[in-house]
């Protein structure tokens, strides 16, 4: 098998670290490096479109929701994890450049919900469009076989994860 960036990191560290499991230093480490790729290549994708990272997931968000693709600004910033005044300015920008409106809830008049617009549907399709071809080219790199068999090898990681979060 040819050798990578992380089976020479592990090799300079053994002689420090002589307790080292070189396998799991070489899974935990490709999977570290596999997710700062992908977070770059998400960063310069959604920066191509004009977009911050807490902007697409708010677009994300109100997508997800399906049709009416509305949502209360509480339920945005805690889906976000972030403070309602953060939300607010958020909301301000997005809705300033046309991505997202803010309605009366027809159940309580009251109440203001986020709406995606036709402009912000717009942008998350350009966006996922862009993050889809990297996902797609990186994945390339391993036959339709090996993707499945990484998937299957991955979920019961995944279902720990789960358990404890």
């Amino acid at each position: 098998m040819e050798r990578d960036s992380v089976d020479r990191h592990v090799e300079r560290w053994l002689p420090e670290l002589p307790d080292l499991d070189p396998r799991i230093e070489g899974i935990v480490t490709r999977m570290q490096f596999i997710v700062r790729y992908l977070r770059r290549n998400k960063e310069q994708v959604l920066k191509e479109r004009g977009l911050q990272m807490g902007e697409w997931e708010i677009l994300h968000t109100l997508r997800r929701a399906g049709a009416p693709y509305q949502t209360a600004p509480t339920a945005l910033a805690d889906a976000s994890g972030v403070p309602p005044t953060t939300m607010t300015s958020r909301l301000d920008r997005l809705e300033g450049r046309g991505f997202v409106v803010r309605v009366h809830d027809p159940a309580d008049r009251r109440r203001l919900l986020v709406e995606l617009t036709d402009k912000g549907h717009a942008a998350w399709r350009s966006a996922m469009a862009g993050l889809d071809r990297g996902e797609k080219e990186l994945l390339a790199t391993l036959g339709t076989d090996e993707q499945d068999r990484l998937a299957d090898l991955l979920r019961p990681l995944m279902r720990h994860v789960d358990a404890r979060t």
